[in-house]
């Protein structure tokens, strides 16, 4: 999870803590580990690149302009299978403590030894490794 590109482009507290909103600009051949969002669904928008996703076991590929929606408790991970940086925005819902988990994420990776653990803290579930090829 190194290398992490994540900005929030609308904070929980501007939304009653009903969506946090965020951009990630994925580097190519990356992308997250297979997990769980307890108690947020996750929505996700295509803006630029090409993504293979996961989702409840059934892989798919999504394109500039296309969303996936994931359900809490489902079984998700994606990766950018292009050859240049893809750019993905995702919000999820409720916001929860999404933006200390993807700050901490972006600012301290390289820290973070114990991925379960921390997943866990934000109310996430490990359930793999990333998509490989």
């Amino acid at each position: 999870m190194k290398d992490l590109e994540i900005s929030c482009l609308i904070s929980g507290k501007e939304t009653d803590g009903k969506v946090a909103v965020f951009e990630e600009i994925v580097a190519p051949g990356t992308g997250p580990p297979l997990h769980t969002h307890r108690h947020q669904t996750e929505v996700f928008h295509i803006m630029e690149g090409l993504f293979r996703f996961q989702v409840d076991g059934k892989q798919f590929e999504l394109g500039s302009g296309d969303s996936a929606v994931v359900p809490e408790g489902v079984v998700h991970a994606f990766r950018n299978i292009g050859e240049t940086p893809a750019c993905i925005h995702f919000e999820l819902i409720p916001a929860l403590e999404a933006e200390e988990s993807f700050r901490r994420l972006s600012e301290e990776s390289d820290a973070i030894t114990d991925v379960a653990a921390f997943f866990d803290e934000y109310g996430m579930d490990l359930k793999g490794p990333p998509l490989s090829e």
